[in-house]
């Protein structure tokens, strides 16, 4: 149950980056739902392991902050520039 809440929280999380972040980044529609759900499920792993079993408060923040992380990990990826290339 546990990592069917982190797909829901990511995919939210993800979806709304996503649309914020569509008109300056290309690919943010579909990757930053993809990394946002990775992210989340990552906390919910990361919660099982070192955490007591049931979902709590703290398991649902580290899923909202790792879903952001994803969102903004795009948003780098994007920003960057790319290295010019020589038409020689």
């Amino acid at each position: 149950m546990n990592f069917l809440f982190a797909v829901m929280i990511g995919a939210v999380i993800g979806a709304v980056g996503g649309y914020l972040l569509r008109g300056k980044h290309p690919n943010a529609l579909w990757l930053s739902p993809a990394l946002a759900v990775v992210g989340s499920v990552i906390a919910s792993i990361l919660a099982s392991a070192f955490g007591k079993s049931g979902y709590g408060m703290k398991e649902f923040g580290l899923q909202v902050v790792l879903s952001i992380v994803g969102v903004g990990v795009v948003y780098f990826l994007g920003s960057r520039s790319q290295a010019p290339t020589s038409t020689v």
